[in-house]
């Protein structure tokens, strides 16, 4: 089959690589099928360019995911509308953390033939292969459908565990020398940055965080600095944003993961998201060696009570401790803080401002 991928424009100067676009594109190579990447990110097509495109070249699918931002939203119906406006309009898919949590409200607002929810290396497959066999949508798990004028939902198909059976983002089908430009915390202007996946998920149980699937899923060391050496040696990258929620998922998996990359002397600059409760100067000292220059953190709040509410896991001692040390260990620390959590007044605003 014939499959046309949309990297949709968000209006950004330079775009993060579209990583869960690539996936999928991955595992549908790998099925067989003809995939091709429509950037409209990188060229800044408008709507009108996208509905000429699919008139003068016929495919069987097209598909886009969005994240659950308002802006993405609005851009998605666009999107949907100038698919819709095609001539030879293809099967049209949609998936990602947008349209996963409410996909009959998605089917309805943008006329989308299929919904892919939650992890969609595995669903896509399946839902191509029924396509492609003039199967019964009703049969592939994880995913919505509209059948007439009612939404169909399957059963929901469980999250992929073994995160290292998903071959690498398909790069080769992407304008890597476009996305390598991405500039990162304390990146110098001769480094060429990209993201890598290091596991999915997040252990922790904060009541703010939004999620479909509770756990986390690891990918082995070894995957990891696999992919590495590849967008080293293929793409000249020598600086890596781990995207994923946490890496700092345990003192121990991230002293691990610190001792291979040394081990195996990849000499590349790095960036990170962190917990504070594992900000102690063993672990800093050892991700400094191993090129980590920068770590994001979650704070959230400056007040004991506020951080009780939120199930944050975190003391203000424990947040103040680990910026102390971090500092001390040479790595820059990224401060995220929420205002509005339960409990949250004018006077535990001010201490998170201080």
């Amino acid at each position: 089959m014939r499959i046309l991928l949309i990297a949709y424009d968000n209006d950004s100067y330079m775009h993060h690589f579209p990583q869960g676009l690539a996936y999928i594109a991955a595992v549908l190579v790998k099925e067989g099928c003809d995939v091709e990447i429509y950037n409209q990110d990188k060229f800044h097509y408008c709507e009108e360019h996208l509905t000429s495109y699919l008139d003068r070249n016929k495919f069987d699918v097209v598909g886009v995911g969005v994240i659950a931002g308002y802006y993405q939203y609005r851009k998605l119906l666009k999107i949907s509308q100038a698919i819709k406006k095609s001539k030879n309009k293809p099967f049209y898919i949609i998936g990602g953390h947008g349209p996963s949590p409410e996909p009959e409200f998605f089917l309805g607002k943008t006329g989308a033939d299929a919904v892919v929810i939650g992890d969609g290396e595995e669903t896509i497959v399946e839902l191509i292969l029924a396509l492609a066999n003039n199967q019964p949508l009703a049969k592939v798990k994880g995913i919505a459908f509209c059948d007439g004028k009612k939404a169909v939902i399957t059963q929901r198909r469980p999250v992929i565990m073994e995160v290292d059976s998903i071959p690498f983002p398909a790069y080769d089908l992407f304008p890597i020398d476009y996305y390598r430009l991405l500039r990162a915390p304390l990146a110098l202007s001769s480094d060429f940055v990209m993201p890598v996946l290091s596991g999915r998920g997040c252990k922790f149980q904060c009541n703010f965080c939004y999620r479909m699937d509770d756990g986390m899923r690891i990918r082995k060391n070894e995957s990891i600095i696999e992919e590495i050496r590849l967008l080293q040696k293929k793409y000249g990258i020598t600086y890596i944003l781990f995207s994923d929620e946490l890496l700092m998922s345990s003192s121990e998996r991230t002293i691990a993961l610190c001792e291979d990359i040394i081990r195996e002397k990849l000499d590349v600059k790095w960036y990170c998201n962190g917990r504070l409760n594992y900000a102690r100067p063993k672990v800093l000292a050892l991700m400094k060696r191993a090129g980590c220059l920068f770590i994001n953190y979650g704070i959230e709040a400056m007040d004991d009570k506020v951080l009780k509410n939120t199930r944050k896991g975190l003391t203000v001692d424990c947040i103040i401790s680990g910026i102390e040390n971090t500092l001390d260990a040479g790595i820059s620390p990224g401060y995220n803080i929420i205002f509005g959590n339960i409990g949250d007044n004018k006077k535990t605003l001010e201490k998170a401002v201080r």
